[in-house]
């Protein structure tokens, strides 16, 4: 009998220390759902942090890249500029020396009857282009007054910047002339490049 209220006594307290291991890990449960939350949290910002700077630092290295294309293509302009001057061209089946580098930019060649004319740019209709593919895009003075195609051969103009541009591979190259005009007779103006380069 005396072993029955023992052992009886002993199954209630056990029961009751059971209870309470119950309560403390539910406790220590939700601290680990916690403790995951935070950890699942932090790691989010974190990739979202880093996917941002990864698309910004592809977003400037395609800049950059573009930058050297750019250069690159300008200096495949300088040489062929530099071979042209050196060999010429073939043009009608003639090869045509060109007497300055300006001349790839700013002229066209026209053959008039047997002879071959070189023609300015800034003389013509719009959509002409250069023996190098080059186009006029803009006229301007120094007060920033724009002019338009064709110039009247015949006529004095104040100093002018005229910018020639052409596309290549999706990249517009520009060269720029700062030009002034003489009169050498009642017939005749001579137009002279007072400076050029690449834009």
């Amino acid at each position: 009998m005396g072993n029955r209220y023992f052992r009886l006594l002993k199954n209630i307290k056990l029961w009751g220390e059971n209870k309470n291991i119950k309560k403390r890990n539910e406790g220590a449960s939700l601290v680990y759902v916690l403790v995951i939350l935070s950890i699942i949290s932090a790691f989010s910002i974190n990739f979202a942090y880093y996917v941002r700077q990864k698309k910004e630092m592809v977003f400037l290295k395609s800049q950059k890249e573009n930058k050297v294309e750019k250069k690159f293509l300008v200096q495949k302009e300088n040489q062929n500029v530099e071979r042209i001057l050196n060999k010429g061209f073939l043009f009608d089946g003639n090869t045509v020396l060109l007497d300055r580098k300006e001349r790839y930019f700013d002229s066209i060649l026209k053959k008039n009857g047997q002879a071959i004319e070189i023609k300015n740019l800034i003389f013509l209709a719009k959509d002409a282009e250069s023996v190098g593919n080059y186009k006029v895009k803009s006229i301007r003075d120094s007060s920033d007054n724009e002019y338009y195609l064709p110039l009247e051969e015949n006529k004095v103009y104040s100093e002018l910047k005229v910018v020639f541009a052409r596309k290549i591979l999706n990249e517009e190259i520009l060269f720029q002339e700062k030009v002034e005009f003489r009169r050498l007779s009642s017939l005749e103006v001579e137009m002279r490049v007072l400076e050029s380069g690449f834009l």
